[in-house]
């Protein structure tokens, strides 16, 4: 394995929109980094406790079945994720306290996605 490929970084996406899912796949995929989709809540938390290479996670609020701030908070609140840094993506304004986020660990981007402050964020966050 080379250095290139064991310092790649995994992303997690976590969306009910494909569109999105499509979009933040490629995208990511095109910077280097490692992606892996889950379309529901329940579904993210599941593949989240089996993957252990997991580096970032890009988490949509407003999903069927568990929303964003339940997997949020079961993933915060558990010894072997909390440390796996969370970007809430919204659609809505002030979702997120930024004061909150801090403490937590969590940022926020605002849909529709602007490219490169995700990029931006996703960089700063894997950074820390």
């Amino acid at each position: 394995m080379s250095d290139t490929a064991s310092a790649k970084k995994t992303i997690f996406v976590i969306d009910d929109d494909t569109s999105i899912t499509k979009l933040l796949d490629s995208l990511l995929t095109h910077n280097g980094y490692t992606v892996l989709v889950a379309h529901d809540g329940l579904d993210g938390i599941v593949q989240v406790r089996k993957n252990n290479s997991i580096d970032l996670i890009l988490l949509d609020v407003m999903m069927p079945e568990l929303n964003g701030y339940d997997v949020c908070r079961d993933l915060k609140f558990d010894d072997r994720f909390k440390h796996i840094p969370i970007i809430l993506l919204t659609s809505r304004e002030q979702e997120l306290d930024s004061r909150i986020g801090q403490l937590m660990g969590i940022e926020y981007i605002q849909k529709p996605i602007n490219t490169k402050t995700l990029l931006e964020k996703v960089k700063a966050a894997l950074n820390k």
